[in-house]
């Protein structure tokens, strides 16, 4: 009988833990959905344009228009192995956004004068048959999609010129990749972790007021919930952008080298700060301690670290489009979109007109934040007012 009571009382004790009990059954099918999402972002599906800047003149129809025969060949390429899928483009312009926003992984071009070269090696000379690849040298798969294109062009190459080693190629790097490592490419998603890291300080800032019982002081005194909200936001952005300028500081005498827009830079991370900040006004209103804090924050913080793209790149199912920016289900996160924001900046050195779909879905998830966040809070911790 007292074993049976031990167990009654044990039991009660932990159903009382509540945030503690979840915390510790579900970390590890967090992890599990951490492992799906690295292992999903993994899998080979390659995208490589195609841009036939060869030409032909229209009144030689006996001429055959190599070009458009190696276009055709690699619309019709199938590797089981290696998914890759080749698809035609009209200009250069659309082939560099298409690699920039990651709809394309690497960019096979064919010059113009492409028939000629293969024409005249099939004459006996020595001539080399030109084409260029390009992409963000900094990613796996532009290097699997260059490997892939260079085998098939190749290949198409030495057929019709019945040669071996008939070709030469140029390599042309998307944006800065060619200069960038990957320290480098691992700044922009810590530079985020810096806003994100704003949860727990931000949350408690939000939570030890009602805690101490200083509520209805804040009431006597006349100040509005608005005002009060307010003024915590605006010191958690200051506290946001001093740990993201140490944050740049280190990294940069450890061997960063800043580049892009510096306001640019400012406007993502505050836009990303003021997001968390509204976030953490959603986690305040559901906890009542500091302590409640410290345990349930680890539930949105394994989230906005693991899920948002901070610590390895992630991709999801495609809700929506905007502007030919994808938003995915990771997109939920607003610090995706601080990521992904950065990265354009840092990498291709965009300006407003390339980013501004990442600043209207950070803007958008700032404002449904602290809508929700400002009632949740107010509901749970502002009765008084």
């Amino acid at each position: 009988m007292k074993l049976i009571a031990v167990l009654r009382k044990s039991f009660t004790e932990q159903i009382r833990q509540f945030w503690i009990l979840i915390l510790t059954i579900t970390m590890a099918p967090a992890f599990v959905g951490i492992y799906y999402l690295i292992y999903k972002s993994t899998v080979l599906n390659l995208q490589v344009s195609v841009l036939n800047q060869d030409t032909i003149a229209a009144s030689d129809s006996k001429t055959i228009d190599y070009g458009s025969s190696l276009t055709d060949f690699l619309s019709t390429v199938k590797n089981d192995s290696m998914p890759v899928k080749f698809n035609s483009v009209a200009d250069r312009a659309t082939a560099e956004e298409q690699i920039r926003t990651k709809k394309a992984n690497g960019l096979v071009i064919i010059p113009a004068g492409f028939s000629d070269s293969i024409r005249l090696r099939q004459s006996g000379l020595n001539v080399q048959v030109p084409f260029e690849i390009s992409g963000n040298l900094t990613e796996t798969n532009y290097i699997l999609s260059a490997i892939l294109a260079i085998t098939y062009v190749s290949g198409f190459i030495n057929e019709a010129t019945g040669t071996r080693e008939s070709y030469r190629y140029t390599e042309t790097a998307a944006g800065q990749s060619s200069r960038l490592d990957d320290y480098t490419l691992a700044i922009p998603g810590l530079l985020i972790l810096a806003t994100i890291m704003l949860m727990f300080s931000c949350t408690i800032a939000f939570v030890s007021e009602p805690e101490k019982k200083t509520m209805l002081r804040l009431k006597l005194s006349r100040l509005k919930p608005v005002t009060f909200l307010t003024g915590v936001t605006i010191i958690q952005v200051l506290v946001g952008l001093a740990s993201i300028l140490l944050t740049l500081g280190v990294a940069s005498l450890l061997g960063f080298s800043f580049s892009g827009s510096f306001w640019l830079f400012l406007l993502i991370c505050i836009l990303t700060c003021l997001s968390v900040i509204g976030f953490s006004l959603i986690l305040a209103g559901c906890t009542k301690t500091v302590t409640e804090v410290l345990v349930v924050g680890n539930f949105p913080l394994l989230l906005f670290m693991f899920f948002s793209g901070t610590m390895f790149p992630v991709h999801g199912a495609t809700l929506f489009t905007l502007g030919g920016y994808e938003l995915t289900l990771p997109g939920l996160m607003s610090t995706y979109h601080g990521v992904d924001a950065l990265k354009q900046v840092l990498i291709f050195n965009a300006g407003f007109a390339e980013i501004w779909p990442q600043v209207v879905c950070l803007t958008g998830l700032s404002v449904v934040y602290f809508v929700i966040g400002y009632w949740v809070y107010r509901r749970r911790h502002m009765s008084v007012f």
